[in-house]
C-alpha cells in the first residue's frame, strides 16, 4: 500500500492575518516616528492616520514588534 505524506510546502504556515498586518504597519509607523526625533505616543498614531480604539487595542503588540525590529545583535 503507498502511503503520502505532506511535504514540507504543502504544511507551510497560513500567510500573514490581517491583525498582524496592522501591527507590523503600525509598528514601521512606531519606528519611523521615533526615528523622526519625535516621541510616539497616542496622538501622534491618530495624527499619522491610527484611530484612537485601533491603537489602545494593538499598540502593546506593536510596540514590542517596533522593539524587536530596532535592536541589532552584532555578535554571532
Amino acid at each position: 500500500m503507498i502511503r503520502y505524506e505532506p511535504s514540507p510546502a504543502q504544511s507551510a504556515l497560513p500567510s500573514a492575518t490581517c491583525r498582524m498586518a496592522l501591527i507590523g504597519r503600525m509598528a514601521d509607523d512606531m519606528r519611523e516616528i521615533a526615528f523622526d526625533g519625535q516621541g510616539v505616543s497616542a496622538e501622534t498614531l491618530v495624527q499619522r492616520g491610527w484611530t484612537l480604539p485601533t491603537v489602545k487595542r494593538f499598540s502593546g503588540e506593536a510596540i514590542a514588534q517596533a522593539r524587536r525590529q530596532s535592536v541589532r545583535r552584532l555578535g554571532r
